[in-house]
């Protein structure tokens, strides 16, 4: 079965995205489980540049799981574009949580009183044991689980239509990205970006073939 041709500037897109988001990763940065605020306290500014910018890159990668397989056949295609958009939906809705309000009570924290700090580090804490929207939490993993389906999925669409083996198996690996944090998260990423280039290197070899094949065919005819 031919696999549908990716354009350049899809290729672009779907190797950028994923190694961009690999690289704004690397500073993510943590906090001991039970001492969020404690953690979080001297890095916030930079915990919050990194969250501000993964909210953008979980749009962005569901788009890119969608244009992936956007062309290709088969119920295992259409169950990677419809997880990736719950993907987005729970995935972003956790991060804008557990990354964007964490971040903001830590400010809220640093400003106020230290007589008052304990009170907020306890809000803090309180947010990430949440059972709905915590670390880890039901949003969380309806989230993470739809990454895993989108991935899985597109891995096995991409089987049926003969792409190369690695294509295939680079991409189930890349599930790991719903644990973001470095290093899985940055490998994960890179696992997805390295499938897309190895895809669109097959297909230009195979474009190439069919072209030198044609131009033996004409010589010899004439």
């Amino acid at each position: 079965m031919d696999i549908p041709r990716l354009s350049r500037r899809r290729v672009a897109f779907l190797i950028g995205v994923p190694l961009a988001w690999s690289v704004l990763l690397w500073f993510h940065g943590g906090a001991p489980r039970d001492d969020i605020y404690g953690g979080l306290r001297d890095e916030v500014t930079r915990w919050q540049i990194v969250h501000s910018g993964t909210l953008v890159f979980i749009g962005l990668m569901g788009l890119a799981v969608y244009l992936l397989v956007r062309d290709l056949p088969g119920r295992a295609a259409r169950l990677s574009r419809l997880a990736a958009g719950v993907f987005v939906l729970f995935y972003g809705a956790w991060e804008a949580v557990i990354g964007l309000a964490t971040g903001a009570l830590v400010q809220h924290a640093n400003d106020v009183p230290i007589s008052e700090r304990p009170a907020v580090a306890d809000a803090i804490q309180s947010l990430q044991d949440n059972v709905i929207v915590g670390d880890p939490g039901v949003v969380a993993a309806v989230g993470a689980l739809a990454w895993i389906t989108a991935t899985t999925a597109a891995a096995v669409a991409y089987r049926r239509v003969g792409a190369p083996a690695l294509v295939w198996v680079l991409l189930g690996l890349s599930l790991v990205v719903f644990a973001h944090p470095p290093p899985v998260g940055p490998i994960g990423l890179v696992c997805f970006a390295a499938a897309v280039g190895l895809l669109h290197l097959s297909q230009r070899r195979e474009t190439a073939a069919e072209s030198s094949g044609r131009e033996r065919t004409g010589a010899a005819q004439v």
